[in-house]
């Protein structure tokens, strides 16, 4: 990833909890001009591994895997468990299961669960890096009890 491209940057706050907001990485040459307007503009570069440790944790305590495996489980829905890499869940409805994806959000809001419609039959969990495990579990019982597929 990245070829194309002269320089590449990450965002590792948002949920994950990572501690900065922004990496950025390209060419020695690249990161050297880079340094410049970055200090001028007020910031100022920071040691790596103090920003990665947290970034890396975050990933890899990161529950969405099982999230999205839970819910790929359940009749009516589909996800590509293999496009999850971060924290952010996409779930399909599948056609014929009856429901709109704004019905199923106000059905897992009513369980505290809260979700976000991303279209047609299409819905974005994202974790935040305080959910738990047994919290992924309680959204994929309450998904798969709400017994929705047969409305």
């Amino acid at each position: 990833m990245g070829h194309a491209a002269d320089s590449v940057t990450a965002c590792l706050s948002k949920g994950l909890g990572a501690s900065v907001g922004t990496i950025i990485a390209g060419s020695k040459s690249f990161i050297a001009k880079a340094k410049i307007p970055r200090k001028t503009l007020g910031s100022g570069m920071r040691q790596v591994g103090v920003l990665c440790a947290p970034a890396l944790v975050a990933l890899e305590e990161n529950k969405a895997k099982i999230l999205a495996e839970g819910l790929n489980k359940i009749k009516g829905l589909k996800v590509d468990t293999a496009s999850v890499q971060t924290n952010i869940v996409y779930s399909d409805i599948l056609k014929g299961s009856n429901i709109t994806e704004t019905h199923l959000c106000k059905i897992l809001e009513a369980h505290g669960v809260l979700t976000m419609p991303k279209g047609p039959f299409k819905l974005r969990l994202v974790i935040h890096h305080q959910i738990s495990e047994s919290d992924v579990k309680y959204t994929v019982l309450h998904s798969e009890s709400c017994n929705w597929v047969h409305w």
